[in-house]
């Protein structure tokens, strides 16, 4: 039996090893010079392969899941499978599980040495124009020749991170059989953000938790490293914000503490409210608590110069001051788009494929990875959707 996938990402190899290893023919068809571009550059090019906190919520579709990732690729399966590869997992903080060498480099290496060993076959530089019912199979139309298979795997990943070969144009190919595609937006990418300082305060970061809300309301808050660039937020928790954003219109704002820790520190705004009453200059006493960044922004929002005494000031411009140490908001335009995001979220619509992703449509044709409308959390959930996919198809093919 000879299978055909289209898209050289993890889910397509991880699905060529499976079929691979059991005998059968397959090709991954690659548009780009190379396969696993994007997976290099995961998890900061450490390859965030999983997560140990494997619950349904982290994975999110218009439609109903047709099979559950967490269970049918269970931490049992999913270490067996790296374990076939010859690679070892490491936890890390969120509970993120990653190659022990902390690279990408070693997954690709990994799925690539095993494809080949078994007999699969790579063509890169194929852009797959067109896919075509056959009395016998599929005819697979590249811009250069046509290939046969008897079954094929769309995997050409969504609209993320296009240079790498996921520029959207693979949903055409299941369009073109009558599946429709939902609403997409980028998604685990930063948010973009109006102030007058944040180009002053590029580079600072905060560890803490952060709020989201819209119009006015509290609607999700995040704990981590919050980064400042010169356009707005990024860092771990702001990346699981962006899809709350791009979810539907409204005006989202998001809140943090300029202060680090503050999950350490009990009582710490009463504290600090006490020590605000000595005889202390202001920039000396912001100096102790936040970095000399920040220093910056309070005197300029509070209108008060470096050298002001401390307890001078009255009651309302003290509460102001402190306020700012606790709550800094910044008005939310948007997210940075697929160029910068590391997922689509929506995509072809998962209702009309079977639990193993076949398509109810056209017997035979099967689609998993992000071009389907399932996106999952930052912190591992997308590649273990990708390799949960192949799994799933993987045992419909073989038993073919």
């Amino acid at each position: 039996m000879s299978v055909g996938i289209i898209g050289g990402g993890v889910s397509g190899l991880s699905l060529g090893v499976l079929l691979a290893r059991e005998g059968l023919e397959v090709t991954i068809y690659e548009r780009k010079n190379r396969v696993g571009k994007k997976l290099l550059a995961t998890g900061n090019g450490r390859a965030n392969v999983s997560n140990v906190d494997l619950d349904i919520c982290h994975f999110h579709s218009e439609g109903k899941l047709s099979f559950d990732p967490t269970k049918s690729f269970s931490p049992e399966v999913r270490d067996l499978f790296f374990e076939s590869l010859g690679i070892d997992l490491v936890e890390e903080d969120r509970g993120k599980l990653y190659p022990r060498t902390l690279q990408s480099q070693t997954v690709l290496n990994a799925l690539r040495r095993r494809f080949s060993e078994w007999g699969g076959v790579e063509v890169t530089d194929a852009f797959i124009s067109k896919i075509e019912k056959s009395k016998k199979g599929f005819l697979i139309h590249s811009n250069e020749k046509t290939y046969r298979a008897d079954s094929v795997v769309v995997a050409t990943g969504g609209l993320a991170m296009p240079d790498s070969g996921s520029d959207g144009k693979g949903y055409g190919l299941l369009e073109d059989f009558g599946h429709k595609r939902t609403r997409t937006f980028p998604g685990i990418s930063a948010l973009l953000c109006k102030s007058p300082y944040l180009a002053h305060l590029s580079g600072t970061k905060v560890e803490g938790e952060i709020a989201l809300l819209k119009d006015g309301k509290e609607i999700d808050r995040r704990k981590g490293e919050i980064l400042l660039a010169r356009d707005g937020v990024s860092g771990p928790p702001v990346l699981d914000l962006a899809r709350k954003v791009g979810e539907s219109p409204g005006r989202y704002e998001v809140s943090f503490p300029m202060l680090n820790h503050l999950d350490q520190a009990e009582n710490y705004r009463d504290y600090l409210e006490g020590r605000s009453y000595l005889p202390d200059r202001v920039e000396s006493f912001l100096e102790g608590v936040v970095s000399k960044k920040w220093v910056h922004v309070i005197l300029k929002e509070c209108g008060l110069k470096g050298d002001a005494m401390m307890d001078s000031l009255d009651f309302d411009l003290r509460s102001k001051l402190l306020d700012l140490l606790f709550d800094f908001t910044l008005d939310v335009e948007g997210v940075r788009g697929f160029d910068y995001a590391q997922v689509t979220c929506g995509g072809i619509r998962i209702d009309d494929f079977t639990d193993h992703l076949e398509s109810k449509l056209v017997p035979g044709l099967y689609a998993m990875g992000e071009v389907l409308d399932v996106d999952g959390d930052c912190g591992g959930y997308n590649i273990h959707w990708a390799m949960a996919g192949a799994h799933r198809v993987a045992e419909s093919i073989l038993k073919k």
